[in-house]
């Protein structure tokens, strides 16, 4: 059995910071996880690249580099607003999630409420 070590991405060009301690979920990083199709292995994130702000294309390497030494592209973008950004970009133009359409229906109807209308007009304050 191969002892897994806790690797946190540092940067976009693909250092790695060797395991921290993670006390509990709330205070846990997040960390994309793809294991090896062949080896079952963790897989890294070498490097990624992006021209939009949407989009980004990563490299995968198998950490099992000599046993499998795979290694490969994915590509990763987002595809829907889940909660509106308090400080929107005028350059990303996602749709919304059919949840947020639906809950957002309702809280017009007076049915729920979001919150979202506060936020904005705290915003608008500033």
């Amino acid at each position: 059995m191969t002892e897994k070590t806790d690797v946190k991405q540092g940067s976009v060009e693909g250092e790695y910071l060797e395991g921290e301690a993670t006390e509990s979920v709330e205070n846990q990083d997040s960390r994309l996880r793809f294991d090896c199709p062949h080896c079952g292995s963790h897989m890294w994130v070498r490097t990624s690249k992006t021209h939009l702000p949407i989009f980004r294309v990563l490299y995968l390497h198998c950490s099992n580099v000599f046993g499998c030494g795979f290694r490969t592209t994915a590509d990763l973008s987002l595809k829907h607003v889940l909660a509106p950004s308090f400080r929107p970009n005028p350059k990303v133009d996602l749709p919304y999630s059919p949840w947020f359409k639906r809950h957002a229906r309702l809280e017009a109807q007076g049915q729920m409420r979001l919150g979202i209308e506060d936020q904005t007009k705290k915003e608008a304050r500033k």
